[in-house]
This record gives structure tokens, sequence and C-alpha cells, in this order.
């Protein structure tokens, strides 16, 4: 079968071959990856990606260890349940919605390109945390690596201040991500990206127009609004983080002790009993004889089926 590559795809290759800097060409290799047509004709293309997206990272960490550079490049190891990264224009307010999430205390100020440099703070949702990475400002000539960061997030924060012309700033953002290979909307090439649309300030802008551009595009996008002034909507942004990252807590307990609620394993939405054990050790995979659960669905120390799909808060016993 023909792999029938588009003119997009080799735009992003030529990129490519023609970048110096080793984590530059790595953003490309990665774009490649994400905008390839996914069928029969290109799965040996797609694994030959893999490899080299493998070996590039394996070879900028001994680069990295040794104590080579070449230039400023920044990027955010993962921490927490997830990994949320902000994306906006000057003046969006990032900075002071991380202060409002996370324990962190970012620099805030009302002239432009405040932040230079990623900033990280983990914000606490109940009884785990969440990574919350705030970026340099999006503009015209932005660094590759500020688009390796969105890349690699799990989920995308576009903040949009609600005092601005919010559809302007919107139409921005996407067409630099989108020129990019990051999309947000549902496209016919590349992944989608899930994104969650911020609008910031929005006790302080027009109503009228907030509440038109939430019906326009409420199809598209999750979209909610918040103050870090008054901190209205900021737990509500924090429910929606965790909703959107499509994780869930699962809690263990001691043959013969009591259920104790904390220090949950993370997993994606759909984990089964069975995916659970491997998670939490290999061995217990094929180990397993049965689980016991507990769960708000009226499951009070029942067996389970070890293809059993686990939802938010269950409590799991399990026999090995």
């Amino acid at each position: 079968m023909p792999a029938n590559l588009t003119p997009q795809y080799f735009d992003v290759e030529k990129k490519y071959r023609e970048a110096r800097d080793l984590r530059e060409k790595l953003i490309y290799l990665q774009e490649m990856l994400a905008i390839i047509p996914k069928h029969k004709g290109t799965e040996k293309l797609q694994a030959d990606l893999k490899t080299r997206i493998s070996k590039m990272k394996e070879t900028i960490s001994k680069q990295k260890k040794s104590g080579g550079t070449g230039g400023a490049w920044y990027q955010v190891e993962k921490q927490g349940a997830g990994q949320i990264v902000m994306v906006g224009l000057p003046n969006s307010g990032r900075s002071s919605l991380l202060n409002s999430l996370t324990n962190a205390h970012a620099e805030v100020a009302l002239y432009p390109f405040t932040t230079n440099l990623p900033l990280v703070g983990m914000m606490e949702y109940e009884d785990i945390k969440i990574q919350i990475v705030d970026t340099p400002p999006l503009y015209g000539e932005a660094p590759a690596w500020l688009f390796g960061l969105y890349r690699n997030g799990d989920v995308l924060l576009i903040v949009l201040d609600a005092q601005s012309n919010i559809h302007q700033d919107l139409d921005s953002i996407m067409d630099a991500l989108n020129a990019r290979n990051i999309f947000s909307r549902d496209v016919d090439s590349g992944d989608t990206k899930s994104s969650i649309i911020v609008l910031n300030k929005f006790d302080s802008g027009n109503q009228d127009l907030l509440k038109s551009f939430t019906t326009q595009y409420k199809e598209e996008f999750q979209i909610i609004s918040v103050s870090t002034k008054s901190g209205e909507g900021i737990e509500g942004l924090k429910k929606l983080i965790f909703a959107t990252l499509g994780i869930i807590r699962v809690y263990t307990k001691k043959i013969g002790h009591p259920i104790e609620k904390r220090d949950p394993v993370v997993l994606k939405v759909g984990t089964t009993v069975i995916d659970a054990a491997e998670h939490i050790h290999k061995d217990f995979r094929k180990n397993l004889k049965f689980a016991r659960l507990w769960s708000d669905a009226n499951y009070q120390g029942l067996r389970v089926e070890k293809n059993h799909v686990l939802t938010d808060g269950d409590v799991l016993e399990f026999h090995v």
C-alpha cells in the first residue's frame, strides 16, 4: 500500500533536514510522526520515526550529561498526575493564573514578556498533584523549543485576556499552533490536542462579547471564565483540568485492613482491574487470583472480574 504522504509532511521533513540543532530536529521528527497518515502503508515509516525519535532523545540526553549545550533550549520534565501547558499572547495573565492554581510565585507585571522562561508549579487537586507550566508569550518568531513544550504537554490551557479582542487573539494562537502541526480542533491530518480555553479577567470584560464567544466556540472547545483577582472560577478550572486529563484515582487496600483513601494510583480512564494490577507490579498480573472492589456504584467488597472497568475513586483489594 502506498504511503500517500502529504505536502505538509514533506514541508516538515525539509525543515528537519535543514535544522542544525538536535533538539530542533527532535521537534520536527515529532511533528512528522503527528501528521503522518495513519494506515498500513505508513506503518514501517511510523516505526522508523519512533526509532529515530528515541535515538535522538538518547543522544540529547548524553550530550546534556557531557555538558553540551548548543544554545538556549528549555524543556520541562513531567511530574505529578499530568502536565498542563499554558499558551497565550503577551499580558494574557498566565503568570497570575499559575499563582492562583499552584503554590508558585511567578512575577506578575503590567508589561509584556514578563515570563521569558518556563515557570512550573504543582496544582493540588484533592489527593493528587498536577503540573502546571507557564510559558513565554506566543509571538511570530517564537523558538522551536516553545512548540516542543506545547506538543509534549498532556493538555493545553489557552489563556485569553477577556479585556482584549478574544476572537482575534484565539485566531492568532490557532494559526501559530497549526503552522507547527499542533491542532486543538478536529482536522483531517495530525493529532488533536486536548485543550481548554480560559477567559481570564472575565469580570473586567464585555459580558455580552464573552457570552457570544462562548456560544460560538462551545462545540469546539471547553471554555471557562475565571478571575485571578477575585478567585472566581479557579476551583471550577481545577475540576475541568482533572476531567480533561482523562485519568482516574484508584486506591489499594490491604487484606484485613480498613480502607484508607490516600496516595492513589493514577490511571487512564478505561483501565481494567488486570491493567491496574500490572501497573502496580508486573507479577500481580501473572499471579492475580481475584480482586475485591469498593466503590460508589454499590460495590462493597464484592469480587469483580479481571476485565472490570474501574472508575474514579475505586478501592481495590488484590488477592494473589
